[in-house]
C-alpha cells in the first residue's frame, strides 16, 4: 500500500509539474497563410528567428501524401516556415523561398499532382485540391513557385492543368543547381 501511495503521488506531481509549465508556455500564433500550421515564438532560443537575416531556401517538392485530401508536405512547411519568419517580424524583402516540383513518375505522379488546377485534381482524385489555398497565397507573398519541365514533357501533362501561380522551369535539377550556386539552402519534401 506504501509503494501504491508513493507511484501515485509521483505521477500527482509530474502532472502538476506538466501543467504548470505548459501554463507558461507561449500561445501558438495563428499562421499568416491560411492552411499553414501555427508557431509558437520560443523565448530566448538559441536559433531565433533574426529581422536582418536574410532567409534563401528552396524546397525541393516530390513526394505527395497518400490521402490526396491532404496537403503536400513540401507546401505546408514552405507556408507554416514563410509565416513564422514573417510573424515574427522578418521583413518580406528578406525572405526569399521558392519551390521546384518534378515527380517519379508512373500512375502517380507525386507532387506534381499537388499543383493541378482544381479541375484537373478533382477528375483524378474526386476531391479539391486542398494545395491551392495555400500555393495562392504563397505567390502573393513573393514566392517562386516552379516545376520541372522535363517532367512535363516525359509525362506528356499539359501546364494548362497546372495552377496558374505555376511556373514551368526548364528542369528541376539546373533548378536546384542555380539557387545553390545563389545560395539557397535546400529543403527536401
Amino acid at each position: 500500500m506504501k509503494w501504491f501511495a508513493i507511484v501515485c503521488l509521483v505521477g500527482i506531481s509530474a502532472f502538476a509539474s506538466l501543467s504548470v509549465r505548459a501554463a507558461d508556455s507561449p500561445a501558438p500564433v495563428p499562421a499568416m497563410i491560411s492552411g499553414a500550421l501555427p508557431y509558437v515564438p520560443i523565448p530566448g532560443a538559441a536559433v531565433a528567428p533574426d529581422r536582418s537575416h536574410i532567409y534563401k531556401v528552396i524546397f525541393n517538392v516530390t513526394h505527395a501524401p497518400a490521402n490526396p485530401a491532404q496537403p503536400i508536405d513540401g507546401i505546408l512547411f514552405a507556408a507554416t516556415d514563410l509565416s513564422t519568419l514573417r510573424g515574427q517580424g522578418v521583413p518580406g524583402p528578406n525572405t526569399k523561398f521558392a519551390l521546384i516540383f518534378h515527380g517519379p513518375g508512373g500512375a502517380s505522379l507525386g507532387a506534381v499532382d499537388g499543383i493541378l488546377n482544381n479541375a484537373s485534381y478533382r477528375a483524378k482524385f474526386g476531391v479539391d485540391n486542398p494545395n491551392l489555398g495555400m500555393l495562392s497565397e504563397l505567390k502573393k507573398a513573393g514566392v517562386d513557385i516552379m516545376v520541372c519541365g522535363q517532367f512535363l514533357g516525359a509525362m506528356k501533362i499539359d501546364p494548362k492543368t497546372l495552377s496558374p501561380d505555376v511556373t514551368v522551369a526548364s528542369e528541376a535539377f539546373l533548378t536546384l543547381i542555380t539557387y545553390q550556386n545563389n545560395g539557397y539552402a535546400v529543403l527536401e519534401f
